[in-house]
């Protein structure tokens, strides 16, 4: 696992810190551990805190180098980024002055084989970011044919999904899909007529991920909760890397922000304020660098002075590009 760690490459660093300007006695909440890389980074460029958070116990367990450099700045709590306004409360923080959220599964995620989040490696199918609850070995082996249509459909953007499915129930009947090499091998043999760029278990894989940890409304709620808890100037930082999680950000920020030129704390319209619509990507160099990130897209507002007035989740969450199935 230490391995994994030191080969973990956090993405549109430079960006952010550009972005977020860590200031002395500021606190942030970094809403995506992971390995610490960001959180590591906004630490070193002030005498400020951080809260980071994850769902995976074992990023909080790889925090512990970042921990014992930084004892009484960096709080390191296992849970949801839903959660930011519950974490910061914990910790005594009813505003914080930054929130970062880098989303999807992590490298390291992604190269441990035992976690099944990778078609790359033959291992049980499990998909879990936190570890408890239904695998997707249960997922796969007992839902219904329609149901897993529409996860693939909708979540993965595949238009194979029923054809998908419907091998994925055939072959169940047959054995147990136990593993991702089999999952893998069902949708190969369904796909393989259609000539794609990328692999053809890869977005019916991102869609049982999504699905399974349900991120899209996670994501959806931490926006909100971004609203409540940020300070007046506070930055919200998100970096999407499909178009599932994008699009929702995007038009949270749509609807929730005005233009930086109209802004005028005496006459408050929106919650955030954007200097530019313009989505950062990573520089050639850093994609070089790092191929997983040439998806990345980097979004960012500032919250305005407007007082936190709550909305109703469920009609926003699919306004916004969420999904339910």
């Amino acid at each position: 696992m230490l391995m994994k760690e030191l080969h973990h490459k956090s993405v549109m660093i430079e960006e952010v810190l550009s972005i977020l300007k860590p200031s002395d006695g500021k606190i942030y909440i970094d809403g995506t551990l992971g390995a610490g890389g960001h959180s590591k980074r906004i630490l070193e460029s002030a005498r400020c805190k951080v809260i980071g958070i994850d769902k995976d116990p074992d990023s909080i367990k790889l925090c512990n180098d970042v921990k014992k450099r930084y004892q009484n700045e960096f709080f390191p709590i296992e849970g949801n980024f839903s959660e930011l306004k519950n974490c910061a409360l914990s910790l005594g923080h009813e505003y914080v002055d930054g929130i970062l959220l880098d989303l999807g599964v992590s490298s390291m995620q992604l190269d441990s084989p035992d976690r099944g989040f990778s078609f790359k490696y033959n291992a049980p199918l499990d998909m879990r970011m936190n570890k408890s609850g239904d695998k997707a070995y249960n997922l796969i082996n007992s839902a219904k044919e329609n149901l897993l249509a529409d996860i693939i459909f909708k979540y993965g953007e595949e238009r194979l999904s029923r054809k998908i499915a419907k091998e994925i129930v055939r072959q169940r009947e047959i054995k147990r899909i136990k593993t991702t090499f089999d999952l893998s091998e069902i949708v190969t043999r369904v796909s393989k007529w259609h000539k794609r760029k990328i692999h053809p278990a890869t977005k019916t894989f991102q869609a049982i991920r999504i699905y399974l940890n349900n991120e899209l409304k996670e994501l959806y709620d931490a926006l909100l909760s971004s609203e409540e808890i940020l300070s007046e100037g506070g930055k919200l930082i998100v970096i999407s890397f499909h178009s599932l999680e994008d699009r929702i950000v995007k038009n949270f920020i749509r609807d929730n922000s005005i233009p930086k030129k109209k802004y005028n704390s005496l006459n408050i319209e929106k919650s955030f304020v954007y200097e530019s619509r313009r989505v950062l990507r990573p520089t050639k160099e850093e994609i070089n660098e790092n191929k997983r990130s040439r998806s990345a897209k980097l979004r960012w507002v500032y919250r305005s002075s407007l007082p936190f007035n709550s909305i109703e989740n469920l009609h926003d969450y699919q306004k916004y590009g969420g999904i339910i199935c």
